[in-house]
């Protein structure tokens, strides 16, 4: 069993990863680890029962009459278990600086001395012996502490940071240039300071807790008792120990940490920039985890979701919006963490492409990858953009476009049908005229009949130039009336014999109610209104047949409507119709004469007599046209809407 716990205990040694050594009383190796002999190139075999000293350089197997073991067992209660450095020496001689600890069992013949070792780095080559040296016969000792003290002094002159030490005092005894500078004053007013007379209760403490023997941080401003710079330092405290173990002052280092300051405020001033900017962007912000799981949005994109901001954090889209429009989000930042590439400005709709309820909004989004410098995946970034007044407007600027190009087209129509239908009169009567002025020449006989058409033609132009004066009128809201009461019944049936001359083909037939009917009104414009019916009637009936024009009375209302038998009007054309210069698609200016102005001009004249005008049609089935104006005996008051749903102007 002892044998057993022996093999146990060696390979536990074996496993440290420091060299482990342990001698008899008589300071003989009894047992060396495999971390010695990797770091002395001993082997195990030679080293078992060789003196210890053979694993030191000879200048350091003897101080002040002692063994180099049994010197440091006298300082161990001085050390407090702290390592001493030394140098230790390899089997070819090299040295090399190690921090070793030595520790004793048992009393006697029975005694174990055990040495752990723990090798430092390299150190500059001006150093001659370790800074911390195991004190040696008096004529190396002196050799040693000047070498130490001048590295030393040669480490704290040029060191970065202000270095300073105080003792009990607690009042400054050195310090370097460096902690003179960055107070602003000179050595000489510095060493003697003492630290208590500053008043500042946080730099006091941190003195304070050195001194009991620990480590204390001190972050505040310095005004310098002489000059009254103020500086901003951060100082680390640390206790200083004596020989004897106990507290025998204080260090402090001291960093300037003015840039720093400027540093630190310079980021949150651009971090409260980029706060004030995330919070008050006017499109929607967020940041979702690879976990798709918000972190957190501003309150632009927290109105576009319709969940409160605070409510985000911690939840997947599809927890806080529900399955539709939370798979389509969840699947765009899916996209993003897959690929590694952003998604830039995709367009959805809240109705149809997300299925939430409400007024039709549009939305434009973007997802974007966060990394760190390393190119660690962190998340998404999001930004939503709330368009749809945007797209009203494009909409309402395409749709103006049109109309412009409408507008357009409607005046070059305009202007080929004016040229041409004012060219249609002007070539006959300008041929009538040139006849009658030889057959005067010649002294002939004039036909009455030359003299009938070129007025007729004279007539149809001046009727043409009288629209496009009307039309000019009504645009400018300078079409006169002259109202008066009028014999409505008795009007229409002039106008129609008026007409008999025109009507060729076709049969009139009149329809008058058995009262006679008045209305208050001008009576050259109305009966422009009536001309204006019955020759369209007359024009889109190229085959002849009957106009059935119809008056009746109901109430105080009187409704004229004058029936055709011709070619109709497409439904989507018919609420154009009154408009000015516009012509329905199936009649072409080349088979139907006209400026497009009748029907806009009497729609003004019947509106302005407190009327209203509309029309009845198919294609190929005829016209009806009606016009409602109050009678004579009817108060001024807005008309009821007559067939709403037909197309009343």
């Amino acid at each position: 069993m002892v044998a057993g716990a022996a093999r146990e205990l060696e390979a536990v040694l074996d496993a440290a990863v420091d060299p482990v050594i342990a001698c008899g009383a008589d300071e003989r190796i009894l047992h060396v680890n495999a971390a010695t002999e990797r770091l002395l190139g001993w082997d195990r075999e030679q080293l078992l029962g060789r003196p210890v000293t053979d694993l030191f350089p000879p200048r350091l197997h003897q101080f002040h009459g002692l063994s180099l073991l049994r010197y440091l067992l006298s300082r161990r209660k001085v050390l407090g278990g702290r390592p001493t450095r030394v140098f230790s020496q390899r089997r070819d001689g090299v040295e090399l600086l190690v921090e070793l600890t030595v520790g004793t069992t048992g009393t006697g013949d029975m005694e174990r001395i055990v040495l752990t070792m723990r090798r430092l780095h390299e150190i500059i080559d001006t150093l001659e012996e370790p800074l911390e040296h195991v004190p040696g016969a008096p004529e190396v000792l002196a050799h040693h502490e000047e070498s130490a003290d001048r590295f030393y002094r040669l480490l704290v002159e040029h060191a970065p940071l202000g270095i300073f030490h105080f003792d009990r005092a607690p009042i400054i005894t050195a310090c370097n240039t460096q902690f003179a500078h960055i107070i602003g004053t000179t050595k000489r007013h510095l060493v003697g300071l003492h630290l208590f007379t500053l008043r500042d209760a946080g730099l006091i403490r941190c003195v304070r807790e050195a001194l009991n023997g620990r480590p204390c941080d001190y972050e505040g401003d310095y005004r310098a008792v002489t000059t009254g710079k103020v500086t901003p330092v951060r100082i680390r405290f640390a206790p200083v120990y004596g020989d004897d173990g106990e507290v025998e002052g204080g260090v402090g280092m001291v960093e300037d940490i003015t840039d720093r300051r400027r540093v630190e405020a310079e980021r949150e001033a651009h971090l409260a920039q980029l706060d004030l900017l995330f919070r008050s962007a006017p499109v929607g912000i967020g940041f979702v985890g690879t976990d798709l799981r918000y972190v957190r949005v501003n309150e632009t994109l927290a109105q576009i979701n319709g969940v409160p901001a605070e409510a985000h954090p911690g939840h997947t889209p599809q927890e806080l919006f529900g399955s539709l429009p939370g798979e389509v989000s969840e699947s765009m930042l899916r996209e993003v963490l897959t690929t590694g590439e952003p998604v830039v400005q995709r367009e959805t709709t809240t109705d149809e492409d997300l299925g939430v309820p409400g007024p039709r909004r549009h939305l434009s989004g973007s997802c974007y990858p966060v990394r760190t410098p390393d190119g660690r995946m962190l998340g998404v970034g999001i930004l939503i953009e709330d368009i749809t007044e945007r797209k009203k407007a494009e909409d309402e600027r395409a749709h103006l476009y049109r109309e412009a190009q409408d507008a357009i087209r409607v005046r070059d129509d305009f202007l080929s049908i004016a040229s041409h239908e004012l060219k249609t009169p002007l070539t006959p009567l300008s041929l009538r005229l040139a006849t009658l002025e030889r057959r005067l020449e010649r002294g002939e006989h004039v036909d009455p009949g030359l003299l009938r058409h070129a007025r007729q033609q004279l007539t149809r132009l001046t009727g043409l130039i009288n629209d496009l004066l009307d039309a000019s009128r009504i645009e400018a809201g300078r079409l006169s009336l002259h109202p008066e009461a009028t014999r409505f019944d008795t009007l229409v049936e002039h106008t129609l014999k008026a007409m008999e001359a025109q009507r060729g083909d076709h049969v009139f037939e009149f329809e008058r109610p058995p009262e006679a009917v008045s209305v208050h009104g001008d009576a050259y414009r109305l009966e422009q209104v009536v001309l204006n019916l019955l020759e369209n009637a007359l024009k889109y009936s190229p085959d002849g047949g009957t106009i059935r024009v119809r008056l009746s009375v109901k109430k105080d209302l009187m409704v004229l409507s004058v029936k055709d038998p011709g070619i109709g009007i497409p439904e989507d054309q018919q609420q154009q119709l009154f408009d000015r210069y516009f012509r329905a698609r199936n009649a072409s200016t080349r088979s139907y004469g006209g400026l497009g102005l009748g029907l806009y001009i009497s729609r003004d004249i019947v509106e302005r007599h407190g009327g209203r005008i509309w029309v009845e049609s198919e294609p190929g089935q005829g016209s009806t046209f009606y016009v409602a104006l109050p009678t004579v005996s009817a108060t001024r008051q807005p008309l009821p809407l007559v067939q709403p749903d037909r197309h009343l102007h």
